[in-house]
């Protein structure tokens, strides 16, 4: 059957970078040379169903047969000498596609150009809309935000589309005395958070992938060989800054302390490394001393991405922020993605805040010029704001999660979007194969392995996803094999410490804020669970969180009370229109839950 296609001309020759780009015929390879002759026939590309442009030029009239997925166009419509943008939605599928094409050419050529994918918003369509695991999470999500916790943002992809796209609570949850607001203005889709260490791959990573991909960076190169200075210092105990790579610096094996206290003049090294200057960051580095030989251990550290950034740097000839905005932000038309949000047009309520009372920890922490007021549009990560000026490797980058979601279907694109390319698809299984030592990490990426990192991805993506998370309550994930993308931005620190605990913050306790529940529930929409089924996934939840709470009666704290009745209270809601639901909240065990949830007044 001969398919009739749309099509529009084009004013000019489209311009950019394509996954497919050839011209017909293609030079036929001599006979002793062994070649797949096939190849001259047919190209493969990623697309969606119902999405796919492949852009045409006949420089003549051609006897040619072109094939999508081997469903024939009739070429014979189209017109000669001009562009052409033919419309493939009615036939792509998800994922590898194929285009075929031959017959006898009558001297002229054929041009082939087809578009990386580019997401398509169906986040309001019917099925998405009512799709009841999505309607479990924003009632689930509301109930968590009702009974304590800050907010949040959520986009979901799946086959190029966003099929998921919330807004909930308020981008000021606290006052500092750890009261709730209820007037601060509420979280749009067009909120930035504070992503903190997803800055490491949504900035750093995507820079150097970049870099690695125009051959103007080697990962097996030493930093020695970028900074001369890089080097062991006589007082040092643990040798091995002379031979350190690229590749040490993105595994986390560099031997680098995770995070020593640049900024504060009170640390225990501040004659050796204490600086506030910008500009002295790269010689207290090198000042910084290891803590353990490098290569024999894997340990997360933000000093590898300080100087990664500061690689970045030297090598391009342009800060950080710079250089990732002109070269990548921009070229794909992000607007809601930055460093120093306030400096560049933003405004402080148009940014999700952060800690109550600045860097001190409610006041357990000082050093000079520390924050003292709730930090809002200004990057909360200490090293990033007062040694790097907002502006690091590690930390600093603000973005709303679709914005984030462009650059994770980028990631699923191998590189590619729309009529731009970034790196390819060697460069990106370079940098997300797994660490020989530990699976779970990557050059840079956290990954999934063999549900190694769980607790954070939880069971249900692929091995082979990959994605990091955010101090400041932020998680990115990106599965090749169910094409899928989630982005969940929480500013979860925008709490009360628990009883004026360093670090242990309120947003902490809440299922939302440890993400996995979360994961586990949007893999379970993409199923298409249902309406009885994630009732049963909510008693689960209950059942288990009651049963931690019992079990460690004496650790139990407010908010982890509030947490239980939020998921309860989910349930209890769904469960007006569940019989089932409504007899395991009548059982015995429903009622000793509910006992235990009105005494300790959750």
């Amino acid at each position: 059957m001969v398919e009739q296609v749309t099509f529009k001309q084009l004013e000019d020759e489209p311009q950019g970078a394509f996954q497919v780009n050839s011209i017909y015929p293609e030079k036929v390879p001599v006979a002793n040379v062994t070649t797949a002759l096939l190849n001259n026939q047919m190209q493969y590309f990623t697309s969606y169903q119902g999405q796919g442009e492949l852009d045409i030029l006949l420089e003549k009239p051609a006897d040619l047969t072109l094939f999508i997925n081997g469903q024939e166009i009739n070429l014979a419509q189209l017109p000669v000498k001009v562009w052409l943008a033919l419309d493939l939605g009615k036939l792509t599928v998800n994922g590898r596609n194929k285009l075929q094409l031959t017959g006898i050419f009558n001297e002229g050529k054929v041009h082939l150009k087809i578009p990386f994918p580019v997401l398509q918003n169906h986040a309001k369509d019917t099925e998405n809309r009512d799709n009841d695991g999505f309607k479990l999470i924003d009632n689930l999500i509301n109930n968590q935000i009702k009974f304590g916790f800050p907010s949040a943002q959520l986009v979901v992809v799946h086959n190029g589309q966003i099929i998921k796209q919330s807004a909930y609570g308020r981008v000021n949850s606290y006052s500092p005395d750890g009261k709730r607001l209820t007037t601060t203005p509420k979280v749009t889709d067009e909120t930035l958070y504070d992503i903190a260490s997803n800055t490491k791959m949504w900035a750093t990573n995507l820079a150097l992938q970049k870099l690695v991909y125009e051959k103007k960076l080697a990962i097996k190169s030493r930093v020695a060989d970028i900074f001369p200075e890089f080097k062991d210092q006589p007082q040092d105990k643990i040798k091995g800054k002379d031979d350190l790579t690229i590749q040490d610096i993105l595994e986390h094996q560099a031997g680098f302390p995770a995070d020593p206290q640049y900024f504060d003049n009170y640390n225990e090294l501040a004659d050796k490394i204490y600086t506030q200057n910008r500009d002295e960051i790269l010689a207290k580095i090198i000042a910084t001393p290891l803590s353990y030989q490098p290569g024999t251990k894997t340990i997360y550290s933000d000093v590898d991405y300080m100087l990664l950034g500061l690689i970045i740097e030297k090598i391009t000839g342009q800060r950080e922020d710079d250089y990732v905005r002109a070269n990548i932000y921009q070229p794909l038309g992000l607007k809601h993605i930055t460093f120093n949000p306030l400096q560049h047009g933003f405004q402080r309520t148009e940014t999700a805040a952060t800690e109550l009372d600045g860097n001190t920890f409610a006041g357990t922490a000082d050093f000079n010029h520390v924050r003292t007021t709730t930090i809002q549009g200004e990057v909360h990560d200490s090293k990033a704001y007062y040694t790097m000026k907002g502006v690091s490797g590690h930390a600093g980058l603000f973005s709303n999660a679709m914005d984030l979601a462009v650059l994770a279907q980028l990631v699923l694109n191998h590189g590619g979007y729309g009529q731009k390319q970034l790196f390819d698809l060697d460069t990106l299984a370079e940098f997300a194969k797994p660490k020989s030592t530990d699976p779970t990490f990557g050059l840079g990426w956290r990954r999934q392995a063999d549900v190694g990192y769980a607790r954070i991805f939880s069971n249900a993506p692929t091995a082979n996803t990959i994605g990091h998370t955010g101090w400041t309550g932020t998680l990115t994930l990106v599965d090749f094999e169910r094409q899928t993308a989630i982005i969940l931005l929480t500013n979860k620190r925008n709490s009360p410490l628990i009883d004026g605990q360093k670090k242990d913050f309120v947003g902490d306790h809440y299922l939302v804020g440890k993400y996995g529940d979360i994961v586990s529930l949007i893999y379970s929409a993409l199923d298409g669970d249902s309406f009885t089924a994630n009732n049963q996934k909510l008693w689960g939840l209950i059942q288990t969180r009651y049963q931690q709470l019992s079990q460690q009666f004496e650790l139990v704290t407010l908010a982890d009370r509030h947490d239980l009745a939020a998921i309860y209270q989910t349930l209890v809601d769904r469960g007006q229109q569940d019989i089932a639901a409504k007899n395991l909240l009548n059982s015995a065990l429903g009622q000793k839950i509910k006992n235990f949830l009105n005494s300790n007044e959750a």
